[in-house]
């Protein structure tokens, strides 16, 4: 039984289009991982000025 000629080339160009191909993106991007608080800190909600800070 011959080959087909155009149905080899194809495989051929499929096959080196899918190494070349990068992987396909996800639907949703992950969340963002949520900043760790160190433990010395106390969560006061006051707004404190920084050493960089002008006086008001």
């Amino acid at each position: 039984m011959p080959i087909d000629p155009y149905a080899a080339l194809n495989a051929m160009l499929r096959a080196e289009a899918a190494r070349f191909t990068p992987p396909a993106r996800r639907a949703e991007p992950a969340p963002p991982q949520p900043v760790p608080v160190p433990a010395d800190t106390e969560p006061t909600g006051e707004v404190t000025q920084g050493p960089g800070d002008p006086v008001a």
